[in-house]
């Protein structure tokens, strides 16, 4: 079944009730006058009144005990799905142009096999890499990245050889004024602000990891460089999110997926108060979208740590 944004914000007006996380809760369209015209042709109402077995079906949605919400960036491609999941019920709510797709799925394989049509479905990987980082040293080994992806675009374009080390002005200069296709910058989105900070601490750190090499030098070792030299283009960025609401604790499970080939995908999973970072192959990306969009438990008090 279809519904307009509009129609969704009347539901929202008229039903008895929601919780913070629902849809009802979170749509807020200014209504046309029509709704309720509409939602009778559409069958939600009767008489004035919600049609038999709607109302046991908007509770899903109104009141969940989890929600799972995909949301995906390709070009021009722009995908947004939820998931609300209510004891044993699930229902699937997809955007589909500010229009409103609500369906009760068997299962999840459609929405598997569109997730393939985007990322392709390979089990491999160019490189093995898995760390947690601090804010501040994500956000310096993301600097230290980009200028990498931006010095072999320019190796690519015969402008210059490759560079191998970059200096602490460089560095400060990436985290700083990022361009928008940079790592940086698409981290910098996920965070209220991001003050200035000391980098010999952080660089300190990744050489201490073996992610850069010796003392006085900002040059990445193998695995850190072959994986910022195959992140050239974001082709994609996937957000992952579950949200859970137990006695109105909100817990949430936040993870960002970079899609820069088939075969390069990088991870991160926002914890308390760290962030895991990790290459993973894009089939096993799209298992962790079909798994979460189920809408499983999570636990209690997990936290996005922005």
């Amino acid at each position: 079944m279809k519904l307009t944004l509009e129609e969704i914000s009347y539901l929202s007006k008229i039903f008895p009730h929601k919780n913070a996380i629902g849809l009802l809760s979170n749509v807020n369209a200014p209504l046309k006058g029509n709704e309720q015209e509409t939602l009778t042709k559409k069958g939600f109402l009767e008489n004035d009144k919600f049609a038999p077995g709607i109302e046991e079906f908007l509770a899903i949605v109104a009141q969940p005990e989890r929600v799972c919400r995909l949301v995906v960036q390709s070009g021009y491609l722009f995908v947004e799905k939820y998931s609300y999941r209510k004891k044993d019920k699930l229902v699937l709510v997809e955007n589909e142009n500010r229009d409103i797709l609500l369906s009760v799925p068997d299962d999840l394989k459609r929405v598997v096999h569109q997730m393939i049509d985007l990322f392709g479905g390979s089990n491999l990987k160019t490189v093995d890499f898995s760390q947690k980082f601090s804010k501040n040293e994500l956000f310096t080994f993301f600097a230290i990245v980009d200028l990498y992806r931006k010095d072999t675009l320019r190796a690519y374009l015969n402008e210059t050889s490759t560079t191998e080390s970059f200096t602490l002005e460089q560095i400060a200069q990436q985290l700083e004024k990022p361009s928008s296709t940079d790592l940086v910058a698409m981290l910098k989105a996920n965070y209220k602000q991001l003050t200035l900070f000391d980098l010999n601490e952080p660089l300190s750190e990744l050489r201490k990891r073996g992610l850069i090499e010796k003392e006085g030098s900002t040059k990445f070792t193998l695995v850190p460089m072959l994986l910022a030299r195959n992140s050239l283009f974001v082709r994609s960025i996937t957000l992952l999110e579950i949200l859970a609401l137990k006695q109105d604790v909100l817990s949430v499970l936040s993870v960002l997926f970079f899609n820069f080939s088939v075969h390069d995908v990088l991870r991160l999973q926002f914890l308390k108060d760290e962030i895991l970072v990790e290459s993973v192959a894009a089939r096993d990306q799209i298992q962790e979208i079909e798994l979460a969009m189920a809408c499983p438990e999570i636990e209690q008090g997990s936290t996005q740590g922005r």
